[in-house]
C-alpha cells in the first residue's frame, strides 16, 4: 500500500512504570489522497472548548491540493478526529484570507477564499512540512518552507510559517527573510527555505528552522508569539550568521531544531546542520534578552564523514532525572551490519563544562 496515503496512529499509556503494551487490533487510521505526502508531518493537539476538550491530530500533506483557488498542489493541513473513520478529516483553511493589504479577514467564507497575489508563488510551497502543537490549550504552527516571494524581476524562496489559534484559526503569518537583502541572491536571503523545521514552546515562542541564508550555512529563527500585545518581547532572536557563524558554507543550521533546558539555567535552543564539517554538528545556543545575535554555548560533532548527524533532534528526559537530555539521528551512518545511527546526551552541563 502507498505510503504516501495514510498513517497508523498508536496510542498506549505508561501509568506508574517503565513497561507498555501496545495495542496493535485497534490502530487509529486515516488517509489522505494519493501523492499528497498525507502524514509527512504529524502532531498531537488537545483543543480546549468550554466545558471540556477535544484532541485532534493535525497531519501535514505538502503535495496536497490546497481549498484557496489559483492554486496547485500547494500543500494543506488537516485536523483528524481521534476515531475508527478512514475519511473524516477536515482541511484547516490556512491560506486565502489574506486581504491586499496584508490584513487577515475572518469573515471571508470558505468558499470565497481570495487566490495568492501577484507577489508570491503557492504551486509547491510544501505547506505541511512542518507542523507543530504547543500542548493542551495552546497555539499551532504550521510552515511551508518552498513559498516564493515575486518582485519585478525575481523569484526567491524564502519560505513561511502561520501559527494558529487553539481552535485552529489564523493568528499570525512569519516571514523570516522578508524585507532582507537579497542583491546577492543565495549569499545573502534569497533561499532562506525557512519552516523547513520549527518548534513551540511553553513560554509562547516560536522557533524557525531556516537551512539557506548567506549559501546555506543557515539560522534559525525566535520569536515571541504571546497573546499579551502590550508587553511581549518583540526582539527577533537568531543565531549568529555571516562571518560569526558558528558553521560554513552548505552546512544547513537550521534543519532542525528543538528547545530544552539543557544546562540548568534556562532554555536553550539546539539546532542541526547535518552537513556541517562533513560529519554534521548540532549547535546549541543561548540568548540574552533584547540581544537579536545568540550565542555559541555548545557544538557537538558527528563521528563517521556524510553521516547528516543533526538531520533531526529532540529534547527530551530520557533517563528520569528532570533534566532535558537530547537525542540526534544521523541517519546515513553506516558500518558493515547496520544502517542509521541515533545518539543521546544525557550529560551537556558536564559537556559544556568540559568545553569551556
Amino acid at each position: 500500500m502507498d505510503n504516501s496515503r495514510f498513517f497508523i496512529l498508536l496510542m498506549f499509556m505508561v501509568i506508574g512504570t517503565y513497561g507498555f503494551n501496545l495495542e496493535p487490533r485497534i490502530p487509529v487510521i486515516k488517509r489522505g489522497m494519493n501523492g499528497s505526502y498525507f502524514g509527512y508531518s504529524v502532531a498531537e493537539h488537545q483543543e480546549e472548548l468550554e466545558n471540556n476538550a477535544m484532541s485532534w491530530i493535525l497531519v501535514g500533506a505538502p503535495l496536497d491540493q490546497n481549498r484557496q483557488p489559483g492554486t496547485n498542489r500547494s500543500g494543506a493541513l488537516w485536523q483528524c478526529p481521534l476515531s475508527t473513520s478512514t475519511g473524516d478529516c477536515k482541511q484547516v483553511i490556512t491560506d486565502g484570507r489574506l486581504t491586499e493589504d496584508g490584513l487577515y479577514d475572518p469573515n471571508i467564507d470558505s468558499d470565497e477564499l481570495i487566490p495568492p497575489g501577484n507577489d508570491e508563488i503557492k504551486d509547491g510551497q510544501w505547506l505541511g512540512v512542518t507542523v507543530r502543537s504547543q500542548g493542551a490549550g495552546g497555539k499551532v504552527m504550521v510552515c511551508a518552507h518552498r513559498h516564493i516571494v515575486k518582485t519585478a524581476d525575481s523569484q526567491w524562496g524564502q519560505g513561511q510559517c502561520y501559527i494558529l489559534t487553539n481552535d485552529l484559526k489564523y493568528q499570525d503569518l512569519k516571514k523570516p527573510c522578508s524585507g532582507k537583502p537579497t542583491n546577492k541572491a543565495h549569499e545573502q536571503f534569497g533561499y532562506c527555505q525557512a519552516g523547513t523545521s520549527g518548534v513551540l514552546t511553553s513560554d509562547d515562542r516560536v522557533v524557525i528552522g531556516t537551512p539557506g541564508p548567506h549559501t546555506w550555512r543557515g539560522t534559525l529563527y525566535l520569536f515571541t508569539v504571546s497573546d499579551d500585545y502590550l508587553s511581549r518581547d518583540s526582539t527577533v532572536y537568531h543565531a549568529p550568521m555571516q562571518d560569526a557563524s558558528p558553521v560554513n558554507k552548505y552546512s544547513y543550521l537550521g534543519m532542525s531544531v528543538t528547545v530544552g533546558n539543557f544546562f540548568g539555567n534556562g532554555s536553550s535552543y539546539a539546532s542541526g546542520a547535518p552537513r556541517s564539517n562533513g560529519t554534521g554538528q548540532v549547535v546549541i545556543l543561548t540568548r540574552q534578552d533584547f540581544r537579536p545575535d545568540m550565542d555559541v554555548a555548545l557544538t557537538l560533532d558527528g563521528e563517521q564523514f556524510a553521516s547528516s548527524f543533526g538531520y533531526e533532534i529532540a529534547a527530551l528526559d530520557v533517563n528520569g532525572d528532570k533534566k532535558t537530555d537530547l537525542v540526534v539521528s544521523a541517519p546515513f551512518y553506516f558500518n558493515k551490519l547496520e544502517g542509521g545511527a541515533v545518539y543521546i546526551y544525557t550529560s551537556l552541563c558536564r559537556i559544556n563544562r568540559d568545553s569551556e
